[in-house]
């Protein structure tokens, strides 16, 4: 059986979950990934690229209908797996079984109609915007009538109980390389050496750095902790956006190192003496999971996260939970966890445990593996 994962945008951070399942579903499958890129730019450096894949060029307003034609010309698999419900993914996947009758899965790990320009959680006003970007494949209104289609697919894989209590199918969460993230192959002190961090309490946050990941409400806690506090640095490990930059300028104690590629990552997870997330509520996060949480709970750190989406059970007994937008909660938990380093790193013990038994590439390909099967078998 052969698989064609259809990545919804090949230049940009939602090709991370795309790798991730390439990677783990070539261990029952063949597998290959195709995806737009954009003619006007180059392909982002940064996303990661060690698996196969193919890029076509796409065409905006009326061009994309034969971009398209050729993504779809392009497609061997005996089953489509569409990354993430969108024109350039979901969308391609539907045409190419009208003609074709080529069964189709779309993966959902983020809400798309709230992740489109405006970014705003009124459906009026999001359509009225999106007039101005009808020449986008992505606009808000062909998102939008997708997100409607969901239950036209074959089959359908879930980020989140969130997800899969609205657009149904399987729950899938993140998986992990439990091989690579794994803290007896990297040296965190190097880590910190390197960045002159000796003798520091690390806090990494590690994404892309906006106001919606809260990123300005860790260094709000830090400071919180007051002169009695252990010295501390706050190490973003992403990429250095406008938001991420200015937070950086506002404080020296804090480290933007970029973004990362899956292969270094874990080293600078390894120097963590704790990773905080704290997403803010709203629409987009509902029911969204970070990637990077397991990342750090395979690299056995302690995590102090926000009770949004399915994060709740994921730490329950292996890391912490405050409410989002709770700078105090969040303070006091940082607070505890640098006060008892045994306790934290019992956290994190606990939290790779988990993920080995979960979470793990082996598992995914196990668990997902067999869901494609059975939809490609009708």
């Amino acid at each position: 059986m052969k698989i064609t994962l259809l990545a919804s945008d090949e230049a940009t951070a939602p090709l991370y979950r795309v790798r991730a399942l390439a990677r783990l579903l070539q261990r029952r499958f063949e597998v290959e990934v195709l995806g737009f890129v954009s003619e006007a730019r180059a392909i982002d450096a940064a996303a990661p690229r060690d698996f196969p894949y193919r890029a076509i060029p796409v065409g905006r307003g009326r061009a994309f209908a034969a971009s398209a034609r050729r993504l779809r010309e392009a497609i061997s698999g005996d089953l489509v797996y569409a990354m993430k419900p969108r024109p350039t993914s979901y969308g391609v996947a539907l045409a190419h079984r009208a003609a074709t009758g080529c069964p189709v899965v779309v993966d959902v790990d983020d809400w798309e109609i709230f992740m489109i320009h405006p970014w705003s959680r009124f459906t009026l006003k999001n359509m009225a915007y999106a007039l101005r970007r009808l020449d986008d494949p992505n606009n808000h209104l062909a998102t939008w009538a997708l997100d409607r289609r969901i239950g036209k697919a074959d089959g359908v894989t879930a980020v989140s109980r969130f997800f899969q209590r609205r657009y149904g199918g399987l729950l899938a969460p993140h998986y992990v390389d439990t091989a690579l993230y794994d803290p007896a192959r990297h040296d965190g002190e190097a880590s910190r050496r390197a960045l002159g961090l000796e003798g520091q309490r690390v806090v990494v946050f590690a994404g892309i750095a906006h106001p919606g990941k809260g990123v300005a409400a860790i260094l709000e806690a830090l400071r919180g902790l007051g002169p009695g506090a252990p010295a501390w640095r706050l190490v973003i490990v992403g990429p250095a956006t406008p938001y991420a930059r200015a937070i950086a300028s506002s404080d020296p104690r804090v480290v933007l190192v970029g973004t990362q590629p899956p292969t270094r990552t874990p080293a600078y997870l390894a120097m963590a003496d704790l990773v905080v997330l704290p997403q803010r509520r709203s629409p987009v996060a509902v029911g969204q999971m970070p990637m990077k949480l397991f990342e750090a709970m395979a690299m056995a750190v302690p995590v102090i996260a926000t009770a949004l989406s399915d994060i709740p059970e994921v730490l329950e007994g292996c890391g912490r939970v405050v409410p989002p937008d709770d700078p105090r909660a969040l303070r006091d938990a940082i607070a505890e966890l640098f006060a008892e380093p045994a306790a934290a790193r019992a956290l994190g013990q606990r939290a790779r445990a988990r993920v080995v038994a979960r979470h793990s590439w082996e598992v995914g390909a196990a668990v997902i593996g067999d869901y494609l099967a059975t939809r490609a078998s009708g």
